[in-house]
This record gives structure tokens, C-alpha cells and sequence, in this order.
């Protein structure tokens, strides 16, 4: 357990350490942010304003719209989250990378420590800062939104969120360890980067929400872990705010609002559960390590 907290330590200390790394991993965060700001996040509020009154009969039109408000900054950050433990996550894993290219993951897998180990080092190094910076975001965010007449989340939707940010960077980084272990270079590895940091925002439907895209793009989109994980966070996020937005509309409004921006994910014509994507989530991990652990077996057969 010693080497183990003191390769990690070591892989936190390494990523901490760049600062360039540290900031491109919150790239795509601040995209989304200054997006959001500039001009997206009033397109949805208005959107929601326009919808209440068509379908909302007589209505308190300042109330609707700072309901609006506060709902489309908890969908906002429901999708800061999920791309902080992708991209962060992401970046920190790109220590494998760095040491494969510079011949240390060699001088590690010589040392009197078994390969597992170095692995599960890499891994965690990358959880435990993704879910720092994760809990960052959350905090600072919540705070805003609260300075701004926004209701605080509940404890118990906030332990949920916790929990949901936990299983997301423990899937993300491991994902991210596989694709890693078949980069062989730095600049692949930043060619990689880019290209995630740029998709995640369309892959979760914070960009474009999913009933502005094609049917094709969504179904691609319902069968990668990061709209789904972006789902499980807009759930909890805004359940209480939707509540109130939409508080005196037919039910199938909401549902519909809810289908249109990536709140629930439909299946068949039905809205999944929570345990199907945290079930889905689970699975791909799993499908990650089991390829990872194929390939360190053929590794070493070949040794």
C-alpha cells in the first residue's frame, strides 16, 4: 500500500506540477462557460420563457423567466461536471504517456513493484484529481448560482451528485488509461486531447441540445457513457427547479422539455432509469479493463 500512495502521490505531484496541463484540462470547461455566457445560455432561457407561454396560459412572465434562469445554470453545470472528469481525468492520465515516451514507466516496472500497481497508480492519481477539481467546479458554481437568487441543492441530491461524480471519473479514467496505453507519442497524445476536449461538449448535448440533432447523431450518442453520465447529473441537478418552472403545465410538456435538452434519455420511446445508465456506465468500464488487462497479458506472454 506504501508504493502505491507513493507512485500516486508521485503522478498527482507530476500533473499539479505543469501548469500548462492543468489548464488546458479546464479548457473545455471555460469554452462552455464563456459559450454559455456569450450567447447560449440566454438562447435557453428565452427558449423556456417561449415555451411556458405558449402552453402555460396566463403566467408571472419575471417569475417564469428567472425560474428559466436558474434552470438553465443547473443544466450548465450538470455538463461542467461531466466534462471536468472526462477532460481532467484525461490530462493527468497523460502522465503514462510522458513517462512511456521518456523510458520511466521502464525504470518503474523494474523497480521491486508489480506492474499492476504502477497501473492502478495512474488510475487513481487520475480519480482523485479529477474529483477534486470536479467538487471545485461544483462549489464555485453552486455558490454563483446561489449569489444569484438560486436555490442551493439539497443535501441529499447533493450526495447523489457526489456519487454520480465519483462513478463518472472512475469510468472516464479508466477509459482513458486504455486509450494511453496504445499512444506512443506526446504529440499523439495532445492530438487526442484536442480532439476530446472539442467533442465533449456535443457527445453530452451542452453544446446543442439533443432534440436539435438528427435522430442518427443521437442514437450514436445514447451508446457513449458521456451523455449518459451528463443525464444522471441533469437529473438530480435540476429536479427541483424543473418542478417549479414548469409547476401548472400538462405533464408531457415537461416530458418533452425534459427528452429535448438531454434530461432523460429515451430508449424505445421511454425514458431509461438511473440504475440502466449507472448499469451502462459500470459496463463499459468494465469492457475497458478487460481489454486493458488482454493486452498486459500479452505483454507479458511476449516478454
Amino acid at each position: 500500500m506504501s508504493k502505491l500512495f507513493a507512485m500516486t502521490k508521485r503522478n498527482c505531484l507530476v500533473f499539479l506540477k505543469d501548469t500548462g496541463a492543468v489548464f488546458f484540462s479546464l479548457l473545455s470547461m471555460i469554452i462552455v462557460l464563456v459559450l454559455m455566457g456569450v450567447f447560449l445560455g440566454e438562447m435557453n432561457v428565452e427558449a423556456v420563457v417561449d415555451l411556458l407561454g405558449e402552453y402555460g396560459g396566463v403566467r408571472n412572465t419575471a417569475l417564469d423567466r428567472e425560474n428559466a434562469t436558474h434552470l438553465g445554470q443547473y443544466w450548465t453545470l450538470a455538463g461542467l461536471v461531466v466534462v471536468n472528469s472526462l477532460t481532467v481525468t484525461m490530462m493527468v492520465i497523460g502522465t503514462l504517456v510522458t513517462d512511456k515516451v521518456s523510458d520511466k514507466l521502464k525504470s518503474f516496472q523494474t523497480a521491486p513493484v508489480s506492474r499492476f500497481l504502477v497501473a492502478v497508480s495512474y488510475i487513481v492519481a487520475a480519480v482523485l484529481i479529477g474529483f477534486f477539481f470536479c467538487v471545485l467546479t461544483l462549489t464555485g458554481y453552486m455558490v454563483y448560482i446561489c449569489a444569484n437568487g438560486g436555490a442551493m441543492l439539497s443535501v441529499v441530491a447533493i450526495i447523489k451528485v457526489l456519487g454520480y461524480t465519483l462513478v463518472d471519473v472512475i469510468i472516464f479514467a479508466i477509459i482513458m488509461y486504455l486509450v494511453a496505453t496504445l499512444v506512443k507519442s506526446n504529440g499523439a497524445w495532445g492530438g487526442i486531447a484536442t480532439v476530446v476536449g472539442t467533442l465533449v461538449g456535443f457527445l453530452g448535448a451542452i453544446y446543442v441540445p439533443v432534440g436539435s440533432l438528427a435522430e442518427g447523431i443521437v442514437n450514436v450518442l445514447k451508446c457513449l457513457p458521456v451523455l449518459h453520465g451528463t443525464s444522471l447529473m441533469r437529473k438530480v441537478m435540476c429536479e427541483e427547479i424543473l418542478e417549479e418552472t414548469f409547476a401548472g403545465l400538462r405533464p408531457e410538456v415537461l416530458s418533452g422539455y425534459r427528452e429535448a435538452m438531454g434530461i432523460d434519455v429515451l430508449l424505445d420511446g421511454k425514458a431509461v432509469g438511473n440504475e440502466f445508465q449507472l448499469f451502462f456506465l459500470g459496463i463499459c468500464g468494465m469492457i475497458a479493463l478487460v481489454v486493458i488487462a488482454a493486452m498486459a497479458g500479452k505483454k507479458g506472454n511476449g516478454r
